[in-house]
């Protein structure tokens, strides 16, 4: 797999930014550091699986046991409307793939989404407690603050424009997916209005070309208005079938910017059929289940949480 290929170049990068964690750089190190302390929410430093509240947020936190030393990195993973943070790690797996990889995952669960229908949403109003979140699960673990990232799908990936976008100092690189440019949806996300990332931080945006729930051109809209914000060129063919690409555009100053443009879609007898490109690709997740059904039909040349996490492996902040 390319998680395989690149797991050297993820590793060697983020070696050199051990104990330079938290707000001051001077957490510290080496196997003889002492063990975390819990504070705020962060109520169990144990190694293992977590429920905390933070900010009236139900946070599920995987803890590896390598993590109990300074230095690891963060995922923060965010699910779209009527998920969970449980459901959307389901999809993505980055809780497995952060504890093979000396990452703690972080997935919050959002308010509930109304209306009858099951599962939680996002509101910009959840903002400043997702950040408030990342930064409280940093200073208790000492995170080194060059390794923290944040990926999300659908609101989630809305979220996450609107993150990279406000919050730059803070991740180290994104990855949306299935979220476009805000229009129409009620969101203020980034590249429109004169918003930009202040640091032009690394970015992999996965695009279905036929998803019905956002839009394929409010995908294209939010990609070109990044890529033109940055000064991008490009696009560099990575790999290609006839159902997806995986394009490179790169900035003056070495600043990347990776899409996966995908023709996958959910089954067509499922309870998400409607949605059909909006879905996670390479997702073993029943696609029939009664929540949050939204893997891509196999077969997928790619699994979306695997490419994640290679990316996250290999853009540390500098």
């Amino acid at each position: 797999m390319r998680l395989v290929s690149v797991l050297a170049l993820g590793l060697a990068l983020g070696a050199g930014c051990e104990g330079s964690v938290g707000t001051s750089g001077d957490a510290p190190s080496g196997p003889d550091a002492a063990p975390p302390v819990p504070s705020g929410c962060v109520t169990d430093v144990s190694p293992g699986d977590h429920v905390y509240t933070c900010g009236g947020l139900s946070v599920d936190v995987r803890i590896p046991a390598a993590c109990e030393a300074p230095g690891c990195g963060l995922i923060l993973e965010l699910h779209g409307d009527t998920g969970t943070g449980l459901l959307m790690d389901a999809h993505v797996k980055l809780r497995d793939l952060g504890a093979q990889h000396g990452y703690i995952a972080v997935a919050p669960t959002g308010p509930p989404y109304g209306g009858g229908l099951p599962g939680s949403t996002w509101h910009a109003a959840n903002d400043a407690a997702l950040i408030d979140l990342v930064g409280q699960v940093r200073d208790v673990f000492r995170v080194d603050a060059h390794k923290i990232h944040v990926t999300g799908f659908s609101r989630g990936g809305f979220v996450t424009w609107r993150l990279l976008c406000d919050h730059s100092d803070l991740f180290a690189s994104a990855a949306p997916a299935g979220a476009g440019d805000g229009a129409g949806f009620g969101e203020q996300t980034c590249f429109t209005q004169g918003r930009a990332p202040a640091r032009k931080l690394p970015i992999l945006f996965l695009m279905g070309r036929t998803d019905v729930s956002v839009g394929y051109s409010s995908m294209q809209t939010i990609r070109d208005g990044a890529i033109a914000s940055y000064g991008a060129t490009g696009p560099v063919g990575l790999a290609q079938d006839a159902s997806y690409r995986h394009d490179r555009w790169t900035g003056p100053g070495g600043e990347v910017i990776e899409t996966f443009d995908h023709a996958y879609e959910t089954v067509n007898d499922g309870p998400w059929a409607s949605a059909r490109g909006h879905c996670i690709a390479g997702s073993t997740m029943d696609p029939y289940a009664p929540q949050y059904a939204i893997p891509c039909k196999a077969p997928n040349a790619f699994v979306w949480g695997e490419e994640v996490m290679t990316f996250f492996l290999a853009h540390p902040k500098p």
